[in-house]
């Protein structure tokens, strides 16, 4: 009878495990089932987020640096692009802001060394109307892929001149009654004979309240005089320094505002520099201060 018994408690847990082992088994067996879907969204957040990580990477590096070298927008052939206007003064680089050269040189092949061959790229860099929303095409690079599988898009706001300022004086130039000379020795701008052959430079003036008469330039050791401060005022090339003998050197150019008016009037001035041939159409205080744009950044896996 105590056997018997035995063998009952036994019979019971045997049947008891193998009820357990049911569920485990199932689940064990749809865990295997899944494996080949789990593995593989795993690998899908990693790629993601290896993608995301470089698209990040490349816009910080077009906003936050000048790239290198800083002046390759002179030679169209950077080691790494960057947008970001240059500091001479400093030595460092404006971040959040895109210089109108820099993004006129860069190309796609620029784009596509920055994020590798395994990656299509697509970049567009436009304006912002008052209401938020895109406005102008400023520029496009590379062409849209609406069939790829997954496209990482980032998306940053950023300060754009269509010219750019080679020499300015913002927020100094106040009335006071007396006559006043305003300096720009941090922000000496260079000229060489290559860039005379190359571009143009205009006087562009943000006037409130002062007299042409009473307003005169001196670039170097000329003076230049104005009759209107409204148009634009072409600089004539003699006016800057370059050697001729030797094409490439840059000599700094020296400038020095002297004005008078009454109190309460103000001025700014802008010395910007242009491709030669630049309809004087273009040359406007409006293309000249910086406005906020948005350059958005599209990846994906080819």
């Amino acid at each position: 009878m105590g056997l018997l018994e035995r063998d009952s408690r036994g019979y019971m847990f045997s049947l008891d495990l193998l009820l357990a082992l049911i569920p485990l088994t199932l689940l064990l067996g749809l865990v295997a089932a899944d494996m080949d879907n789990i593995l593989f969204q795993a690998e899908d957040a990693i790629f993601r987020g290896s993608t995301e990580r470089i698209a990040a990477d490349a816009v910080s590096t077009l906003l936050e640096t000048s790239g290198d070298p800083t002046s390759w927008e002179q030679t169209g052939n950077p080691t790494v692009p960057g947008l970001a206007q240059y500091d001479a003064f400093k030595g460092i680089p404006i971040e959040g802001t895109i210089s109108s050269q820099k993004l006129a040189s860069l190309t796609l092949d620029d784009l596509q060394n920055m994020v590798g061959s395994e990656y299509g790229v697509y970049m567009t860099v436009s304006s912002i109307t008052s209401t938020g929303s895109n406005g102008a095409n400023i520029k496009t690079l590379g062409t849209y892929n609406s069939n790829a599988q997954d496209i990482v898009r980032v998306e940053r706001v950023a300060r754009y001149a269509l010219l750019q300022a080679v020499s300015k004086s913002e927020g100094e130039i106040r009335g006071s009654g007396v006559s006043r000379e305003y300096y720009d020795p941090p922000h000496k701008f260079a000229t060489s004979y290559y860039y005379n052959q190359t571009y143009d430079y205009w006087v562009v003036f943000d006037n409130h309240g002062y007299e042409p008469s009473n307003v005169n330039l001196t670039i170097n050791t000329n003076t230049i005089t104005f009759t209107d401060l409204t148009d634009p005022v072409q600089l004539d090339p003699s006016n800057l320094k370059l050697d001729e003998s030797n094409p490439s050197e840059f000599f700094n150019n020296t400038v020095k505002l002297g004005a008078i008016a009454p109190p309460g009037a103000w001025m700014n001035f802008y010395i910007v520099q242009v491709p030669k041939g630049t309809s004087s159409n273009v040359i406007t205080l409006s293309n000249v201060k910086p406005e906020p744009c948005r350059l958005e950044f599209y990846i994906w896996t080819t």
